[in-house]
Order: structure tokens, then C-alpha cells, then sequence
């Protein structure tokens, strides 16, 4: 009896401390979740009341980020409120040009016009003048300004245009104007044609002028007003737009480009942003400048010539380029013109085989245009023309496809190391009709301009197109006038200047 009552009490004390262990286990347990939901709860309070002041004290853990993401998302953008973010790298080259331009385009006090440039009283000067000029030669003019009293300018900025010209051959060349910032201009000319030339330097706006002109430019987008035409159903209304809007309202944005330029409208009443249709300006009666300044943009004031009583410049067809005899064999030997003054060359060279013809002609520095063009380091005063066709039209066209797309890749490795050299290709020209057409006709000359055509278009060559100004000019023959020619060539000095 008596070992019955103690083991019954043994195993209620056992089953005793069974369930206070279950007991502080499972409180054990809670606690934890609940000192993490408390501590959730604490975490969250200072990060709600924080909005309103400072995050910068708060960790950013997942929860703030989502939080921030989402108010972010949330806060209207108009354009009167400008949300704080990092420049992108476009708006980082806008800045650094326009910084650029400021320090170009300093401010220039402005107290009365007589203390601005004078035309009248500035002076220009031929350098080293000469009876006579070359056809190439550079013609310079000093220019020294002088405000109205015939004081000399201790600063530059003006805005100067030169130009030459002549008028009964209807041509026409700008000047080069180098500004030394003290008061002293050089103008350059190239005297690019022969006969009779006259020069020209204008005053356009004194750099008084300028730096007004610069300081009103960046003022504000008030001189132009915008109106936008919205359209929904039968429904048509009117509202302002414009490159900026300053409201506090919603505007519809406009975004274009990946959203780096925008156009904004004032969004109109029970209307969709998706409704504008049309868009007109008008002008505005806004100035930026003040009424001392709009003295310099009296008409009178523009466009002054500077050059006192010019005279004609003559101009004679006089060989700057002389050749260099390389002692070379025959016709198609290496022709090279040198001009030493002026640090020029100016090589001939032909390609290699297929070349056809019944004279006799050295194969020990041939090259193929390729490999002439890979041993070029190529810079910016190097100018390559290459032209291809009329050996080629006997044989299949595979041989001409070959040769055209291994000279692309030759230019395109040329690029690589120097992207400033010129390339120029030359077409080929037609010829006579009824010359061996099966070998030698304009047929197979056709297709090769074509292709041509085709496997240079991607890179950045120029082109002569040789094979159009023969047919515009009528000149059936394997090798065109002089009058072709010459307009080949003014074609590629207008790549090359």
C-alpha cells in the first residue's frame, strides 16, 4: 500500500515537471516572436515620424526602402518642383558646354555705344602684301578694334564675319577669324580660285553686344508661347504648353528620346493628356535686354564693313605644287607633287593586279589597297582617295566583290587607329557605248557602281560620285574632259577644307 501512494506521487511529480518544461518552453518561444514583433513595431514608429523630418538617422533596411520607393513613385513631378536626383551623363555635357561657352562669352560692361567697337575707326591691314597671289595661297588681315573716341579695345569678343568673293564668277569663300582677346583680330583667307578677288570683314555686334545677347539668350523661355489644341470626341479645347510650365498643378508631360526632352501642357478638364492634337506659337512681347542695350541692335549697327575702300586681289593659276621625279619606269610609274612652303604631298599610286594595259609597267613595289592602306598610320592631315572599276569589268564579279569588301575592312581598321584620317572614294565613270561592250561595258561598270555603293555605305567616307557626273555631263569616254575632271576635283576639295 505504502509503495503504491509513493509511486503514484513520484509520477505526479514527474508528469509535474513535464508540463512546467512544455510551459517554459512554449513561453520561451512566444517571447521570441513577440520581442520580434515588438521590436518590429518599435523599428517602424521613428521611421513613420522621420518622413516628416530626416531619414539619414534611420537604417535603411528592406522595409524603409520599399516604403520610400513607394512615396517616391507617389509625389506628383510637376515641373515648379524639381525632384532631387543625380545628372544624368547628357545633362553632364550639357553643363560642361554651356560652362564652356560662358568663359568664351564673358560679361562685357556696357556704359554707352561710344564705347563699344567702332567699324569706322578700327583698323585692317593686309600682311605682307604682294602684287600678285597663287591660286592657294593664304592671304591674312590684322585687325585691330577701336571703340568710338578711336581708343584701341583692351578685350576681343566681336562678332566678326569674313568673306571673299567674286562676283562675276559667282563665287564666294568665308574667312577664318582668330580672336587674340586683346583688341587684335587675324582674319585668314584661302584664295581658292583664280582672277579678280575682293574681301569683306564685317562688324556684325560689337562684344558688348554679344555678351548681352548671351546673358538674355539663357534669361528665360518667355518669348515664345505655346498653345495646344486638345481633341476628345466633339469636345475641343485650348491650353498653354510650353519647354518648361511653372505650376503647382499635374501638366500632361510629353516625354520623347527616353524621356531626356519633354514637352509639357496644362492638363485641360475632363480631357486625357493623350488628346493633344495640334500645337501653335506665337511671340511673345518679352526682352531680356534693357533699353541702353537695344542701341546696338539698331539696323544701322549690324553688318558694318570694317575693310576700308577694299580693293581687288589678284589673283593668278600659279603651280604651288611642283613634281617630285622619283625616277620611276613609264607611264604608270609612282607620280608624287611636293610642296615644300607649305609641308603638302600629294602621291599617285595604281592598285595591282587586275591592272590592264599594253604598256609595260613595274610589279616590285606594287601593293594591293589594302595593304597600302595598312601600312598608313593615318592623322588628321592625311587624306586617302581610292577608286576601283574599269580594270575589273572583264572578269566575274566575285573577284570584284572580294577586292571592295577586303579594302572596307583595311578602312575600317584605319579608323581604329586614326578616326581623323579622310577617306574618299571615287566612282567609276562611263565610257564608250559601243567599245567591247561584253568585256568592257557600262553594263558590268553599272553593277560595280552599285555594289560599290553598297559595301561602303556604312562607313564614313566620302564619295565621289564619278559615275553620275560623267552621264549628268554626256562624257562617253574611258577618260573625261578636263571640265569633268575639274569638277571631280572641286568635289573633293570640298571634302578636304
Amino acid at each position: 500500500m505504502f509503495s503504491n501512494i509513493v509511486c503514484q506521487k513520484m509520477l505526479l511529480t514527474f508528469l509535474l515537471f513535464l508540463v512546467i518544461a512544455w510551459i517554459i518552453f512554449a513561453i520561451s518561444q512566444n517571447s521570441a516572436k513577440l520581442w520580434t514583433t515588438l521590436n518590429t513595431s518599435i523599428s517602424f514608429h521613428p521611421w513613420n515620424t522621420c518622413m516628416k523630418s530626416s531619414s539619414s538617422e534611420i537604417p535603411m533596411n528592406q522595409s524603409k526602402l520599399s516604403t520610400e520607393i513607394k512615396i517616391r513613385e507617389e509625389t506628383p513631378k510637376t515641373t515648379g518642383h524639381k525632384q532631387d536626383k543625380s545628372p544624368t551623363e547628357t545633362e553632364l555635357k550639357v553643363r560642361e558646354i554651356l560652362e564652356k561657352l560662358d568663359r568664351q562669352i564673358p560679361p562685357r560692361p556696357f556704359v554707352h555705344l561710344n564705347n563699344t567697337t567702332s567699324a569706322t575707326h578700327s583698323t585692317a591691314t593686309i600682311l605682307n602684301p604682294r602684287d600678285t597671289y597663287c591660286v592657294g595661297d593664304q592671304l591674312d588681315v590684322l585687325l585691330v578694334a577701336k571703340d568710338y573716341f578711336g581708343h584701341r579695345k583692351e578685350y576681343g569678343g566681336d562678332f566678326l564675319r569674313a568673306r571673299m568673293s567674286s562676283p562675276a564668277l559667282k563665287a564666294g569663300a568665308s574667312g577664318k577669324v582668330t580672336d587674340f582677346n586683346n583688341g587684335t583680330y587675324l582674319v585668314s583667307f584661302t584664295l581658292f580660285w583664280e582672277g579678280p578677288v575682293s574681301l569683306s570683314i564685317l562688324l556684325m555686334h560689337p562684344s558688348e553686344g554679344v555678351s548681352a545677347l548671351w546673358r538674355a539668350r539663357n534669361q528665360g523661355y518667355g518669348r515664345i508661347a505655346f498653345k495646344g489644341t486638345f481633341i476628345n470626341g466633339t469636345s475641343q479645347v485650348t491650353a498653354e504648353c510650353g519647354l518648361t510650365l511653372n505650376s503647382n498643378n499635374e501638366p500632361c508631360k510629353y516625354l520623347y528620346r527616353g524621356g531626356e526632352q519633354v514637352f509639357y501642357c496644362m492638363k485641360p478638364q475632363h480631357m486625357p493628356c493623350e488628346a493633344l492634337t495640334h500645337v501653335c506659337t506665337r511671340q511673345q512681347g518679352v526682352s531680356y535686354l534693357t533699353a541702353k542695350e537695344k542701341d546696338l541692335f539698331q539696323k544701322s549697327n549690324i553688318g558694318v564693313e570694317m575693310m576700308k575702300h577694299p580693293k581687288n586681289i589678284a589673283v593668278s593659276q600659279c603651280n604651288t605644287l611642283k613634281p617630285f621625279d622619283l625616277h620611276g619606269t613609264g607611264l604608270y610609274k609612282k607620280h608624287l607633287l611636293l610642296d615644300a612652303e607649305r609641308h603638302t604631298l600629294v602621291q599617285w599610286k595604281k592598285h595591282s593586279h587586275p591592272f590592264i594595259t599594253v604598256q609595260l609597267y613595274s610589279v616590285i613595289d606594287d601593293g594591293y589597297i589594302p595593304q597600302e592602306i595598312d601600312r598608313l598610320p593615318g592623322d588628321k592631315d592625311t587624306v586617302i582617295v581610292i577608286t576601283l572599276g574599269q580594270h575589273f569589268r572583264p572578269f566575274p564579279m566575285e573577284l570584284f566583290i572580294h577586292r571592295a569588301i577586303n579594302i572596307q575592312k583595311a578602312i575600317e581598321r584605319l579608323f581604329l587607329r586614326s578616326p581623323d584620317t579622310k577617306v574618299i572614294i571615287k566612282t567609276e565613270n562611263v565610257r564608250e557605248m559601243n567599245l567591247d561592250t561584253e568585256k568592257f561595258g557600262d553594263f558590268h561598270g553599272h553593277i560595280q557602281y552599285l555594289t560599290t555603293k553598297e559595301i561602303f555605305k556604312d562607313l564614313h567616307v566620302g564619295t565621289i560620285d564619278a559615275w553620275d557626273m560623267t552621264i549628268a555631263c554626256g562624257s562617253n569616254i574611258l577618260h573625261p574632259p578636263n571640265e569633268v575632271i575639274g569638277n571631280q576635283i572641286d568635289v573633293f576639295l570640298n571634302y578636304i577644307c
